[in-house]
């Protein structure tokens, strides 16, 4: 079943529409599922370039086409799907090739014991995630001490088979957005936080920032929710809502970099030395058919030449959402959608391209 009215939730893929009609590529929503095993997203923005379909839904982009495994089509990374679902065989990968990423352990759910057993191995603080998660769920980084390690252990085996147990690093992560064989954007992704005044409380900081109008008309930045988690992560800094930071202050409230859990999406083009993009670049191309993505790297201080030891890969997203690049918080828009698009017909045109001929005197 068609559906030719846009998604009240996907902004991703309203962002490539507005972009594919701007070309004037006819574009249309279609119902139905990547596979048995993902039945999440159903609903798809159908286009076509030079003949070729494609589906966009949520970050996730698919070549249209009858497949005996998928319902809809190969995804655009499907060479590279046993590295970048798991995050610490992507790692393993990458600095197998030279490049930077932080020590990490798996553990598997039916072992438990062994994974609570390991704390003491390990130089804290470390940081506890599933090791095939997404969009920062259940992620619980600067962890240095055993109780909280128990309790995120058993949070993430709760709902996921692997855990994964790595070094948790610190800087600023910044996200580069990767479309073969080159970095075409990058951004700041900087934790959910506010600035004292002097008078006011984190409570009602938190209160003020999420009713800034700003916040409520950019996509994909979401309000600051005071949970469980965020109380604790205070609590680990020494913390407390009720706290009065000081003018200028800046109290971060989550250790992840979400704009789910509140986090600001910043252009961060002047303040990035520019050999990360090179850097970045050449790690996302030497994974075999990694065509599309968005590499997290937490960089110790980005206006200083990239080095090993000042920063580290994270893990290599195989569905990148693209509004927060539209919609920064601070900074100029990013096309990432017109990217896309020119990615796609570039693509078209090496595939229709006559092979190349030579002559022998």
């Amino acid at each position: 079943m068609d559906d030719q009215t846009d998604s009240p939730d996907d902004f991703h893929a309203t962002c490539l529409r507005t972009a594919a009609q701007a070309r004037g590529l006819a574009t249309r929503y279609v119902q139905g599922v990547y596979s048995r095993f993902h039945p999440y997203p159903s609903r798809w923005l159908r286009f076509e370039i030079d003949g070729q379909g494609y589906l966009f839904a949520s970050g996730m982009l698919l070549i249209e086409g009858p497949n005996p495994w998928r319902g809809l089509g190969l995804h655009i990374n499907e060479e590279a799907a046993l590295l970048t679902r798991d995050k610490q065989r992507a790692k393993d990968f990458l600095e197998a090739q030279g490049f930077s990423t932080p020590a990490g352990r798996v553990f598997r759910r039916n072992d438990l014991s062994a994974a609570l057993a390991a704390f003491p191995s390990f130089a804290t603080p470390v940081c506890v995630k599933p090791n095939q998660g997404a969009k920062g769920d259940l992620v619980f980084p600067g962890i240095a001490d055993r109780v909280r390690y128990e309790r995120a252990i058993r949070r993430v085996a709760a709902q996921h088979q692997k855990i994964l147990v790595e070094e948790s690093v610190t800087g600023q992560l910044i996200r580069f957005f990767y479309l073969r064989p080159r970095v075409v954007a990058v951004k700041l992704s900087r934790p959910a936080s506010v600035v004292g005044d002097g008078t006011a409380s984190i409570a009602q900081l938190i209160d003020a920032k999420n009713r800034l109008p700003r916040r409520q008309e950019l996509h994909g930045h979401s309000d600051i929710e005071v949970d469980d988690d965020l109380l604790d992560f205070l609590a680990m800094a020494g913390r407390s809502l009720d706290d009065v930071p000081a003018p200028s202050e800046r109290v971060f409230l989550r250790g992840t970099s979400n704009g789910a859990t509140g986090a600001d999406s910043i252009d961060c083009h002047r303040d990035l030395h520019p050999s990360y993009i090179d850097l970045i670049a050449a790690a996302c191309t030497t994974v075999p058919g990694l065509n599309l993505t968005a590499a997290d790297v937490m960089i110790r201080d980005p206006s200083v030449p990239a080095q090993r030891g000042n920063y580290w890969i994270l893990e290599l997203n195989r569905n990148p959402g693209i509004r927060p690049y539209h919609f920064p918080w601070r900074g100029e828009p990013q096309d990432i959608a017109g990217a896309i698009l020119d990615f796609l017909e570039q693509r078209a045109a090496t595939a229709s391209a006559p092979p190349a001929t030579s002559c022998e005197e």
